[in-house]
């Protein structure tokens, strides 16, 4: 009875809270004179994940969790957090390397997952890095202050995806015909999506289903940290965007070297977002062992640095 009632009140604290942010940020947005809409798919979906969230830290307080699936969360943090950068980002939007078809599939598939859909992130990145933190840039946390602010963060976090400004679409020129298994995720896209929380629960009982909502809600909140902290706190490149570097720490949280933001605009079509060999970029990484393998090549290393200089040893 207690855990039905957490349950309830999970959903309850979830739904309201995000509807109420929701409103909250188009009210602000109404302010300054621009248009919006509830995106109703995004609340619902935000919701949801987050209601499990709330729920799976009552469940591991109350019954705990195994290291096994603590591990397996971990191991499904990574591979969807490598389909979001190295699939959508790195490779899907900027090219940054070539890959056999397989292990684009299975970047794709990482993507699904993580809850992401190639279309939409495809194109709302490439108007990012166009409109780069001016008024047309769908997650610029400079929107309301030209100096950044608290409301600028948190719509830049999460609240343009709950409340997007239905105007920039006539700004995206994506061609996504040319997005690899685009036409693949109408089908898969939820199977995956699903099969996420499937495949825990199915190791290791209702553990694995409230740890992997704990794992979604961690994957989502450091894939919006990019747009948030990655333009408002760090080190920038003298002379570059606003975007940052975050510290080794960050870097670690993100594992997947998304932290490096600074790096990333400097130089887009650079498949290495950690620069030096030891910076924490997973993708970076995997791209080394991958290319060994000759599953990728024309990698992309970064403008001021060939491919056989020391910082990258292992690519030479």
């Amino acid at each position: 009875m207690v855990h039905m009632l957490v349950f309830m009140g999970s959903l309850l604290l979830a739904f309201g809270s995000t509807i109420l942010f929701a409103d909250a940020c188009k009210k602000k947005l109404t302010e300054i004179g621009i248009p919006s809409v509830y995106s109703k798919g995004m609340i619902f979906f935000y919701s949801i994940i987050t209601a499990g969230a709330l729920y799976g830290v009552w469940y591991g307080i109350t019954e705990g969790y195994s290291f096994g699936s603590f591990m397996l969360a971990l191991f499904f943090s990574l591979i969807t957090g490598l389909g979001i950068s190295l699939g959508l980002h790195r490779h899907d939007t900027h090219r940054s390397f070539k890959a056999h078809s397989v292990i684009l599939f299975v970047l794709s598939v990482g993507a699904w997952m993580g809850g992401m859909r190639k279309a939409t992130w495809v194109s709302n990145h490439e108007l990012h890095h166009a409109k780069e933190d001016t008024a047309h840039d769908p997650h610029t946390p400079y929107l309301f202050n030209k100096d950044g602010d608290w409301w600028g963060f948190v719509y830049s976090h999460i609240g343009w995806m709950l409340v997007p400004r239905p105007y920039l679409e006539t700004l995206k020129k994506t061609d996504t015909s040319k997005i690899p298994f685009i036409q693949t995720e109408q089908y898969l896209f939820l199977p995956c999506l699903i099969l996420g929380f499937i495949i825990p629960a199915a190791l290791f009982g209702w553990e694995g289903l409230w740890i992997s909502f704990l794992r979604m809600f961690y994957v989502l909140h450091i894939t919006f940290s990019i747009n948030s902290a990655g333009h408002l706190f760090g080190v920038r490149l003298q002379g570059k965007s606003l975007s940052r570097n975050g510290t080794w720490i960050g870097a670690l949280f993100t594992m997947i070297g998304e932290r490096y933001h600074a790096n990333h605009h400097a130089d887009q079509r650079c498949a290495f977002l950690g620069w030096r060999w030891f910076d924490v970029d997973a993708g970076k990484w995997l791209l080394i062992a991958l290319g060994k393998l000759g599953l990728v090549w024309e990698v992309k290393y970064p403008k001021h640095i060939p491919p056989s200089h020391d910082n990258f040893p292992l690519a030479a």
